[in-house]
């Protein structure tokens, strides 16, 4: 079952192809909250794919560095507020719970990196200077 969470992947895509049809202002800012809100489960299901022989092993190596960068926030957060306990099973609802929790941090996050391109850019197009980050 998880490896439908693959076709989540369709939302960042179709946000970056929508964003670029209709020339939005804000096109990396909806990206990256669009890419951030899907990027744990996605790489979760990829994670699951390694059981295909030579493509699975590869996607699940992407898929497993991907895990490991933004799969465990929302685990330490909700484990650090007392929601999850230590050293027990995790059931599904805790599952779907801690990609919820990921897909919130992650979409501010990675929003607001899209939110400086998308200054960065504006700044560039009107000549302005731009700040040093």
């Amino acid at each position: 079952m998880s490896q439908w969470l693959i076709f989540l992947a369709i939302v960042p895509l179709s946000c970056f192809h929508l964003t670029k049809h209709y020339h939005l202002k804000n096109r990396w800012l909806w990206n990256g909250v669009s890419m951030g809100a899907v990027i744990a489960p996605v790489s979760f299901g990829l994670l699951k794919m390694t059981y295909i022989p030579l493509i699975g092993k590869l996607l699940g190596l992407v898929g497993l560095i991907a895990n490991l960068t933004h799969g465990s926030v929302g685990y330490l957060c909700l484990l650090g507020t007392g929601v999850l306990e230590l050293n027990t099973t995790i059931t599904a609802s805790q599952l779907v719970l801690i990609n919820l929790l990921n897909g919130a941090l992650f979409a501010a996050c990675y929003g607001l990196i899209g939110y400086s391109i998308d200054k960065r850019i504006t700044a560039e197009e009107s000549g302005e200077p731009v700040m040093a980050a």
